[in-house]
């Protein structure tokens, strides 16, 4: 078989209308996105997040997100980065798959506005200017992530993340210090400082997150998706799913077809 290959995107102006809604979705690509006017609210690997005008922030691919958008609409500019570029940052332990957010700051801010203005630039130069700017605002994720002590995770923590994306189920927090030679209490605040929250946390987000890519893949009872995502029962996955996604996973569903 061959695999299909994901290639990257543009950068491309989007406008949103004022009180909108975003049902949740994923993308096939990583996406970054330089937010240019308005606001809205995100919500992302269980997390609510509020932007504005001069964030940077990146949306990892088959990431479910949704989003609400404010009064005054928002602009946004989107691209994909070229897998060379994501794989460089990885190279050099900058992780950008806990979709991470730069909030506004002078050098984002002026590379973001450059690119505006070249978007809007109609001259033999424009695309190549483009293509530097946005190359320049990923590196502004590398040099973030490269100064943040907490982006540099030993690999112990790594290695129990992993053992949960794997997994239907978490192991308990004593079975998992164990394993990597650490202290529960250790364990415990290591995970919460580097990825945002706490195991049992990421461990239902997890789950949910695998649901639903049987939600949208398939037309499989939901009974027989909460059990193999590994829910005791259809009230559990109910009540879970829709901590996490904000809606039912019926709902969910119908709207991801």
């Amino acid at each position: 078989m061959i695999a299909t290959e994901v290639r990257p995107a543009a950068p491309q102006v989007r406008r949103y209308a004022p009180d909108s809604t975003l049902a949740p979705h994923t993308h096939e690509q990583s996406w970054l996105c330089f937010v240019v006017d308005g606001n809205y609210q995100e919500r992302i690997r269980s997390r609510e997040q509020d932007h504005q005008f001069g964030d940077l922030l990146c949306c990892p691919s088959h990431t479910v997100h949704a989003q609400t958008f404010g009064p005054a609409g928002s602009i946004k500019i989107l691209w994909a980065p070229e897998q060379g570029s994501l794989d460089y940052l990885a190279a050099r332990g900058v992780v950008l798959d806990d979709a991470p957010c730069l909030k506004r700051s002078s050098d984002v801010t002026n590379l973001g506005t450059r690119l505006w203005r070249e978007l809007n630039i109609d001259d033999a130069f424009a695309s190549l200017a483009v293509q530097g700017l946005t190359l320049e605002l990923l590196a502004t994720f590398g040099r973030r992530g490269h100064c943040d002590d907490m982006r540099r995770r030993p690999r112990w923590l790594l290695q129990i993340k992993q053992r949960i994306d794997e997994s239907a189920s978490v192991d308990p927090l004593t079975d998992l210090a164990a394993e990597v030679g650490r202290h529960p209490v250790h364990v415990a605040r290591s995970f919460r400082a580097a990825f945002g929250c706490t195991i049992g946390g990421y461990a239902r987000r997890i789950r949910a997150e695998k649901a639903a890519a049987l939600l949208r893949s398939t037309k499989r009872p939901l009974i027989e998706i909460a059990l193999e995502s590994g829910y005791g029962s259809a009230s559990q996955f109910s009540r879970s799913f829709k901590e996490i996604f904000g809606v039912a996973p019926s709902v969910f569903r119908m709207h991801s077809r």
